[in-house]
């Protein structure tokens, strides 16, 4: 888009001209050379000299100028001053056009008549430019065509431009690449420009007497059907719901009927978030028509924002059933249904959506993948992440459950380089990926694996006892015992109180029959948790493989104290009780053994003398 101010005056029109071409487009250049002369200012006044309308204008014939009708409804006098500084007055209201905001009117004084196009071939991305003259400068905007809006089936339509125009540029012709006039140009807002076709131009009479403008009806064309139509359905078209609500409250007044007027309605309200008046628009557009696509499709998104997802589901799969055109409403149902826990459904209208080719799939596919996981599908989920991966394949939160599906699934080799892969650009979550890493290895049992992985983790964060521990687990599982040990202790070193860190250190000792270095680990486990009856049941078993059961004693009725219902410690405390000769305190322990465990009580009765 191009916008430049260009400052001319009867003395220097030709040099202004010859200055602005190097910066200029050709067609620009030559549409401010031939146009310029013929557009204008308009002003109009009531009859308390108060302005009830500011603006641009263009000359059709040497003494009429078009000018938006809204600008005169209300004046009583009115004058427009060309580029030379001539100022005319407006004698007579000559023709309106009230559907498009025009109207037509003679002036005294003469302009340049511009030439009138069509707007018929116009299509999307066609380049337009829009010519207007504030304070003495002439401005030439330059933009595109974007769309055509139908404001009216087959009767009223707009042109939306991508042009920066401001409010006083309302009335603007503008012009094609070959310098025709082929619309006009209506601003009402920052968001809320237009263009009305020139074809409405050429259907006003310019042969016409016309009323003086003093003696012509006086209205607030704004505030009436014809305008609060045209303002209110292209602002809600535009996107300017705000706009767009007022003028169509106000056109609904004079058109309660009009169905899409009240769609236009709800889907303003709903834009701006008042679901409310959202939904009793949409209700009323289908009081009129009970199957309308959009009005069905309104409600069900009313209710979907309102968290009444069975009603958004019916209303949505009505909407769908009279086929509204819209691809967001399977997202939309598939959102409803995963809401109503009826993932089937959900998934099937995820996928629908994903398949439909929107401009961004990647959030459906996304959807798809973890709906099939909570639907334990893991194949499908997978299949899923994949196609979202082909979208974005740098998305990490995509990556990282793709990598944890196929972890589940056994395909450990891809799901360790996607991890690894995440590690390497997210480093800060690096500690993260290797500890799936080694989880999954872990649950595979491929415990050389699982030490790579823990080892990278303490590589990263070597002071950190949770990697310790767990690197001295993974050595445990494979058998390395000595380096479990190792690692225990370091972890140990730095966090002296870590109480399952003396546990499992007293649990390697003993496995390395170093029952002495055991005891000594879990007397430091017991003093941290001295309410754990597993702490003092390994001190006294570690007691018991030194053959020194008057130190076992004790600790294993301690273990039995706080858990009487342990038929292992009950049975070993019976044994110790056997060797230290108290046959008496062996049989009680027999009696609450036979109740905890026939198996272990008929051993233990076999021993007692």
């Amino acid at each position: 888009m191009r916008k430049t101010h260009l400052v001319f005056s009867a003395l220097f029109f030709f040099f202004c001209q010859i200055l602005c071409s190097a910066a200029q487009p050709q067609e620009a250049v030559d549409i401010l050379g031939k146009a310029s002369a013929g557009v204008v200012t308009f002003k109009g006044w009531d009859n308390s000299k108060n302005v009830v309308g500011e603006g641009t204008g263009f000359a059709l014939a040497e003494n009429l100028v078009v000018v938006p009708y809204h600008l005169i409804s209300q004046a009583t006098e009115a004058e427009v001053t060309s580029i030379s500084g001539k100022s005319g007055k407006v004698e007579a209201l000559v023709a309106t056009y009230k559907d498009y905001d025009l109207a037509l009117v003679r002036i005294k004084g003469k302009v340049n008549g511009l030439s009138l196009g069509v707007s018929t071939g116009l299509k999307a991305g066609d380049r337009l430019f829009a010519l207007s003259e504030i304070s003495g400068q002439v401005i030439i905007t330059e933009g595109n065509l974007r769309d055509w809006l139908d404001l009216s089936p087959n009767k009223i339509r707009v042109m939306e431009v991508t042009m920066n125009l401001e409010k006083p540029a309302c009335g603007a012709p503008i012009f094609d690449v070959q310098g025709q006039v082929v619309g006009v140009a209506l601003v009402f807002g920052a968001g809320v420009k237009f263009g009305v076709p020139v074809e409405a131009v050429s259907a006003m009479n310019a042969q016409a007497k016309g009323q003086d403008l003093k003696g012509a009806a006086k209205e607030n064309y704004l505030e009436q059907a014809e305008g609060s139509f045209l303002v209110g359905k292209s602002a809600a078209l535009l996107n300017e719901p705000g706009m767009g609500s007022v003028y169509l409250e106000k056109y609904l007044k004079f058109k309660p009927d009009d169905l899409e007027g009240y769609v236009l309605l709800g889907q303003s309200y709903f834009k701006l978030g008042n679901t409310a008046e959202s939904y009793k628009n949409f209700a009323k557009a289908l009081l009129v028509n009970p199957d309308h696509a959009q009005a069905l499709y309104g409600m069900g998104l009313t209710q979907l924002k309102e968290r009444k997802f069975k009603e958004a589901a019916e209303f949505l799969e009505k909407a769908i059933n009279n086929r509204v055109e819209s691809k967001e409403i399977y997202f939309e149902l598939g959102t409803a249904y995963e809401e109503l826990q009826d993932l089937a459904r959900a998934a099937e209208n995820f996928e629908k959506y994903a398949r439909s080719g929107p401009a961004n799939p990647f959030p459906a596919w996304l959807k798809l993948a973890q709906t099939y996981q909570r639907l334990n599908q893991p194949e499908k989920a997978i299949d899923a992440f994949r196609e979202a991966l082909k979208i974005n394949p740098d998305d990490i939160n995509c990556n990282y459950n793709l990598a944890k599906m196929l972890a589940e699934t056994n395909q450990l080799a891809e799901a360790e380089e996607i991890f690894k892969k995440l590690a390497t650009k997210n480093q800060r979550d690096a500690i993260t990926y290797y500890g799936q890493i080694m989880q999954m290895y872990d649950r595979a049992q491929n415990y050389e694996k699982a030490v790579e992985a823990a080892r990278k983790i303490v590589e990263i964060n070597p002071k950190n006892e949770v990697a310790l521990y767990n690197l001295a687990i993974m050595y445990d599982r494979l058998g390395q015992l000595e380096e479990a040990a190792s690692t225990l202790n370091e972890c140990l070193a730095v966090k002296g109180d870590y109480t399952h860190a003396w546990f499992n250190l007293g649990i390697v000792y003993d496995k390395m029959k170093k029952h002495p270095e055991a005891v000594e680990a879990f007397k430091k486990y017991v003093a941290l948790a001295p309410d754990d009856p597993s702490g003092w049941l390994n001190v006294g078993l570690e007691y018991m493989l030194m053959k020194d059961f008057e130190k076992a004693l004790p600790n294993l009725e301690k273990s039995v104290s706080l858990n009487p219902n342990n038929a292992v410690a009950q049975y070993n405390l019976g044994i110790t009780y056997i060797n230290l000769k108290d046959n008496y305190s062996a049989r009680e322990v027999l009696k609450t053994l036979q109740r905890l465990d026939q198996n272990l009580a008929g051993r233990l009765a076999k021993l007692i003398k």
